[in-house]
């Protein structure tokens, strides 16, 4: 069965101070199946309290997104640092019944500058990911010097049991939606586990357009993808993560409700 989780990041951001209480509030108002919980950088330090409140709610937070700058410091070669933080985001997930997280093994404006760091320091995630009984995704985030799934192909080369997540959003960018289910590509997808269904507007790379939009906003093929996704034989879940906040900042948590079934009535015609 197909589950579809809707991110935290989705109502919980800059606009109401990335306060990880509201979600008390404003999560049991989307129509989803769980949560995947958004750790973010200000939130360090706090991983016991956060834990310790979400687990008294009555929600399910099946995914994890590990904070995005881990893979800053990698590039960076902040190795020290980056584990030090990425076993902090491990041990939340495990606190709060997440089995599976989402990685930007690179990030930011240094994003993939330096991609041997990154790629070199994937193994010690991997395994530290496992004592915590997580399983370790890499997005296929939106990269300067070179695309998604070649880069995703290059971390096949070196690391042959990676496995990945894929975001139609960043896949976007590149064009990448059809390319991902031709022939060559194929294989890449016995090490997806996991689907990020979000829409997105604009032009190939144009950086002045990278809004992760609600299902239908934007220029994704959603029945390219799942009909794609049949051919492959997927069979994990889906996470929306549609910036849902209005103007005013407010949660539009009723815009995140339909995209959610949206995809479900995706994955109903077929899969």
């Amino acid at each position: 069965m197909h589950r579809v989780f809707a991110s935290t990041g989705a109502f919980i951001g800059r606009p109401n101070g990335r306060d990880f209480r509201l979600i008390a509030d404003l999560a049991p108002k989307v129509r989803c199946d769980g949560f995947e919980l958004m750790f973010y950088e200000d939130w360090y330090g706090k991983e016991r309290e956060i834990a310790d409140f979400l687990c008294s709610l009555d929600l399910k937070f099946p995914t994890f997104h590990c904070e995005k700058r881990i893979g800053e410091l990698l590039a960076e070669e902040r190795f020290d640092e980056a584990l030090k933080k990425f076993e902090a985001n491990c041990f939340t997930a495990k606190s709060v019944g997440a089995k599976l997280m989402v990685l930007h093994l690179w990030n930011g404006i240094i994003s993939d500058s330096n991609i041997g760091a990154n790629f070199s320091a994937y193994p010690a995630l991997v395994e530290t990911a496992e004592r915590y009984g997580i399983t370790l995704t890499a997005e296929n985030v939106i990269a300067h010097g070179s695309s998604p799934l070649t880069l995703w192909r290059r971390l096949l080369s070196s690391s042959p049991d990676a496995l990945f997540t894929y975001d139609t959003k960043m896949a976007q960018f590149d064009l990448e939606n059809e390319k991902a289910f031709s022939r060559e590509n194929l294989f890449i997808w016995g090490s997806v586990r996991h689907m990020h269904i979000n829409d997105r507007a604009g032009g190939y790379r144009d950086w002045s357009s990278i809004r992760t939009l609600n299902i239908g906003d934007g220029d994704v093929d959603f029945d390219g993808v799942f009909s794609g996704l049949k051919k492959v034989g997927y069979c994990g879940d889906f996470t929306v993560e549609a910036n849902s906040f209005t103007a005013e900042g407010v949660p539009d948590l009723e815009a995140l409700s339909r995209s959610v079934e949206k995809v479900k009535a995706l994955v109903k015609k077929y899969l």
